[in-house]
């Protein structure tokens, strides 16, 4: 779309009088794109060169020849895409990682979640820490101490280690669900914290989180 608002934005000063793609599909991702497009070439007087030939818009015959030409394009997108959503699901049913880095003490060999030892150390402090009481602030002072970036690199947000804890992955486990279709999947992973030590962390997590909504409620009607 970025690319498509520049080329609108030159075709109205008259930068672009003539515009040579490849293929149809890298243009326009779907009608209601493809139609502005059409409009615009026709509009700007811009000729549009592509592998499938020349269209001067302004003839009758060229744009139904495009309009044909950009359904069929819009067709092959979807089947691709469709395509692509079916794979992944298949893959992640065998135990594949869906896509994207993999969680803090994780990493990915041939696909799969192994574990990262370097990093599985201090996600089992951060658990250890948490289970005797030791506040987000004081494991977040040190993990900053020590050096220990997240995942992409920066450093730990109290929220960060916050969302980590109740992560099921260091349980051994987790769920993806196919936006499309709605299907979830469990999938295994090797599991770093024994789920006695996940359940009573995530409980109490939950506990403060409650008596904290009950005291704001209060302060609220005071």
């Amino acid at each position: 779309m970025q690319l498509v608002g520049q080329l609108l934005m030159q075709f109205n000063t008259g930068d672009v009088k003539h515009l040579w793609i490849y293929d149809q599909s890298r243009l326009s991702r779907n009608d209601q794109v493809a139609s502005i497009l059409r409009y615009e070439f026709n509009k700007q007087g811009v000729t549009l060169y592509t592998k499938d030939g020349k269209f001067d818009l302004s003839s009758p015959s060229d744009k139904l020849l495009k309009q044909m030409l950009d359904a069929v394009a819009e067709f092959e997108n979807s089947v691709r895409a469709e395509r692509s959503r079916i794979g992944k699901l298949i893959k992640v049913k065998a135990g594949y990682w869906h896509g994207g880095p993999p969680p803090f003490g994780y990493q990915l060999e041939q696909g799969k979640l192994t574990e990262n030892k370097v990093e599985s150390k201090w996600v089992k402090f951060i658990f250890k820490e948490a289970l005797k009481g030791i506040s987000i602030s004081h494991i977040k002072k040190e993990l900053d101490s020590n050096a220990i970036l997240a995942r992409r690199g920066g450093l730990w947000t109290l929220g960060s280690i916050e969302s980590l804890m109740t992560n099921t992955h260091y349980i051994g486990r987790y769920n993806f669900t196919d936006k499309v279709s709605g299907e979830s999947v469990e999938v295994k992973c090797p599991l770093i914290v024994d789920e006695i030590t996940w359940n009573s962390i995530n409980l109490a997590r939950k506990r403060r989180a409650s008596r904290k909504d009950q005291q704001n409620l209060s302060l609220i009607h005071i």
